[in-house]
């Protein structure tokens, strides 16, 4: 299994900008039916990455790291090579679509928001005055912490939405890499030398293809998304046995995570006039699932018709 984290400490910069380590909640927003079952069920999903959402969102940072290393001439020109075709080829492959889909590594996701009372969000998932939208909050620490106990060795963070940023975060990791890749190049040449320059260019990639996923839009901004991302692996020791669910057409991959009921901090109702009943119901419905002292929350946000 690949030491993402490991990976990530060697450019600390970038570790901080996806996480500075201090504790926080984090808001998993869901339609009503969902909740309910999150709740009975007691587990969430991790989500294949790559069937979620649009082409475009998939493949934005693909684009971002080929148009970047054109503008980086300095890289050494074995290293760019490789990993503008390799990036391009998965571009490629998404967009024209491709029967290429098992990799020996998959990324699964979970989304949350930092934001317990996100209009944006709640927008997804009300409908009219009689049906809106609810958000589980999650001590951040305690369900991370949980996920390693049960083997979802993740890697999580807050979206990057300023492109600016996102440059930045890139520029850290090529340079970072490119040096070690200079430094084997110009060393003695050895079979032990060649297959340590292999392996960091396949570290690059690795590093790369995870960090591509905490890089979104600039339009989504308002979002305000927390990743945790797991990374399965086929392999005997690590492998999780997936299940499949159907949303909008498409065939979605995905993990079930069983969470601790002492992770969850709270539940938020969104936006809605008959704010009473949606409240004493939530009670109740808490109560049968033994959630009866967590904090129950009405959003702020007032309606308009």
């Amino acid at each position: 299994m690949i030491d993402y984290d490991g990976l990530l400490k060697k450019i600390p910069k970038v570790k901080k900008i996806l996480d500075d380590g201090s504790n926080s909640n984090l808001f998993h927003y869901t339609k009503p039916e969902k909740l309910l079952s999150i709740l009975e069920s007691g587990t969430i999903r991790f989500s294949n990455a790559l069937y979620l959402n649009d082409k475009e969102e998939v493949t934005y940072s693909y684009k971002l790291i080929v148009n970047l290393l054109d503008e980086m001439p300095q890289l050494n020109g074995e290293l760019s090579s490789r990993i503008k075709d390799y990036f391009s080829r998965k571009y490629k492959n998404i967009v024209d679509g491709s029967d290429n889909f098992l990799n020996k590594y998959e990324y699964y996701t979970i989304s949350f928001s930092t934001d317990s009372d996100n209009l944006t969000l709640w927008n997804n998932y009300s409908k009219g005055q009689t049906y809106t939208g609810y958000n589980i909050g999650f001590c951040k620490k305690d369900l991370i912490s949980d996920m390693e106990k049960q083997g979802f060795h993740s890697v999580y963070g807050n979206i990057i939405y300023s492109k600016e940023k996102q440059i930045t975060v890139l520029k850290l990791i090529f340079e970072k890499w490119n040096k070690e890749f200079e430094k084997l190049i110009n060393a003695r040449k050895t079979q032990k030398n060649t297959d340590k320059i292999q392996d960091t260019l396949f570290e690059l990639i690795d590093i790369l293809s995870i960090i591509s996923l905490f890089f979104k839009n600039p339009y989504f901004r308002d979002e305000k998304e927390y990743r945790i991302i797991f990374i399965n692996n086929f392999s005997r020791l690590s492998y999780k046995q997936t299940k499949i669910f159907e949303k909008n057409g498409l065939f979605v991959p995905y993990i079930e995570y069983k969470f601790l009921k002492r992770t969850v901090s709270s539940i938020n109702i969104g936006p809605t006039l008959e704010g009473n009943i949606f409240y004493t119901s939530t009670c109740r419905m808490l109560a049968n699932f033994g959630y009866e002292k967590k904090t129950i929350n009405r959003s702020k946000i007032p309606l308009r018709f």
